[in-house]
């Protein structure tokens, strides 16, 4: 495939950002850095996060939403306090539902181009499915010290692409070159992806799971870590969205072989977690 103008001039552009680390993108929302420094201080307190979420009307209604998912929700009473939705969740599930809005918020699409809007929307549904897919099998497998940082490997698994769209905007032909644009996103989205994770200070193993989740071969000895859950739950994913006959099997994937999941079982775990996946989803603004 020859590269047309359009797409050359804008990889150009992406080569330059990545090299000197210097991406166009809003700052993360306000409501978002206080709670992140909130968390970071050792005298955090569920009051003194909740101080910060009630001011924001939509956050409190995705933590809310979060707290009386499937798989969280205990019992038949439904939890209307923020104080007890917090408690519940945990600041580590609080954090994750703060930058699924933030992303939401950062790659604000509402006034750019249609073709760009239907990109980023399947972009964040898939990225929802994913983080909530990768929580679940974290959760399944065991001996995973911290689901909910899988989670947030999971939700932030394809931020590059989200980036990509958001700078392709300024390159409105590209968007009549729907397989150079294809291209563009699947050779570039993961580099970008974990410099970005890098900028926002993310732990590194979040980082490396948005640069190796499309790496089927990899194969780092121990048991699965992050990486592995976030390229099973990607692939698992695409089962939702392509037909199985579009997938690998399964059983050669190394990270697979560690969760011993084959394509049977991928399809048994995707129907025994249905209605939490779905909650999760719906929980996040999937």
């Amino acid at each position: 495939m020859s590269t047309s103008p359009a797409t050359f001039a804008f990889v150009q552009t992406l080569a330059a950002e990545l090299s000197h680390q210097e991406f166009d993108i809003p700052p993360f929302p306000d409501v978002a850095i206080r709670i992140r420094d909130a968390m970071a201080s050792p005298n955090v307190t569920t009051d003194s996060i909740a101080r910060i979420v009630v001011a924001d009307p939509v956050l409190t209604s995705r933590l809310l939403r979060m707290a009386n998912s499937a798989l969280l929700k205990r019992g038949t009473i439904e939890i209307i306090d923020i104080h007890i939705a917090i408690s519940r969740l945990g600041f580590d599930l609080v954090r994750n539902t703060v930058v699924s809005l933030a992303m939401d918020t950062t790659f604000d699409t509402r006034h750019a181009d249609a073709s760009v809007r239907e990109y980023v929307t399947n972009v964040r549904k898939h990225s929802t499915h994913v983080g909530a897919l990768a929580y679940i099998l974290a959760k399944r497998q065991g001996g995973v010290d911290n689901p909910e940082e899988v989670m947030l490997a999971g939700l932030l698994h394809d931020i590059g692409k989200f980036y990509i769209l958001n700078r392709a905007n300024d390159f409105p032909d590209l968007f009549g070159e729907p397989e150079q644009l294809h291209e563009l996103l699947a050779t570039w989205h993961t580099g970008v992806g974990r410099a970005i994770i890098e900028s926002w200070g993310f732990p590194p193993h979040i980082a490396e799971a948005a640069d190796d989740h499309e790496q089927l071969d990899r194969n780092i000895p121990g048991s699965a870590d992050t990486t592995d859950l976030v390229l099973a739950a990607n692939l698992l994913v695409n089962l939702r969205e392509h037909p199985p006959e579009e997938l690998p099997d399964l059983a050669g994937i190394p990270a697979c072989k560690k969760l011993r999941i084959d394509n049977m079982a991928m399809e048994g775990i995707l129907l025994e977690s249905e209605d939490e996946i779905r909650s999760l989803e719906q929980a996040l603004g999937g």
